[in-house]
């Protein structure tokens, strides 16, 4: 999920129908503020000339959720999370394995090095992906657990100028996790690219 706070003010975030239990992150980039009477938290940015997102991880009684906040220069504000419906299948045992960030960290090793977890599908689509002019992205390997999906891509500049990769900029709405093995391609060089999403129903 994508969000904006405040660079200079906090930012309070809360969840629709539940309450913040737990808030996971890289420590130093944001200060935190509990307000555990109502369930919900106050975030700002350790320092309030920086641009760079802040990723979190909040859990609450229904799951976890990736968040992926980007400091602006605006007033104080709200992000309200409207959680899915819960699934009735069980989940996978990568997904199962702990906690939101380490699933995320087990399925891009997995994909790194080709596994294939026992309870997760996989697939192999060699699909072209539209992404930007002067690159070719291939869809290579897909692994499906019951509500996360990781993908892995092959990435090529096939332009006449370097290409820096701004992983920021590949996030879209369910998107929880992105990475790039080489951020920067001159011409003709490829990379491995992996995103780690919500799974949805067409999926």
């Amino acid at each position: 999920m994508l969000g904006k706070i405040s660079r200079k003010e906090v930012t309070r975030i809360a969840f629709e129908k539940g309450r913040v239990r737990k808030v996971t992150g890289s420590a130093g980039e944001f200060i935190l503020e509990k307000d555990d009477e109502r369930g919900q938290i106050f975030v700002r940015p350790v320092d309030p000339q920086s641009t760079k997102p802040i990723n979190l991880f909040l859990t609450s009684e229904r799951g976890t959720v990736a968040l992926l906040l980007q400091p602006v220069d605006t007033p104080s504000d709200s992000i309200v999370i409207r959680e899915p419906r819960g699934s009735s299948a069980a989940p996978s045992r990568l997904e199962a394995s702990g906690r939101h960030v380490r699933t995320i960290k087990n399925l891009l090793l997995a994909l790194a090095d080709d596994a294939l977890p026992e309870d997760m599908q996989a697939s192999e689509p060699a699909r072209d992906v539209a992404l930007w002019p002067g690159t070719r992205l291939t869809l290579q390997r897909v692994l499906r657990g019951t509500g996360v999906v990781g993908e892995k891509y092959q990435l090529t500049n096939i332009g006449s100028t370097p290409l820096a990769l701004a992983e920021s900029a590949l996030f879209k709405s369910g998107v929880m996790a992105v990475s790039v093995e080489q951020p920067s391609l001159r011409p003709g060089e490829a990379t491995n690219l992996f995103v780690i999403r919500e799974r949805k129903n067409d999926d």
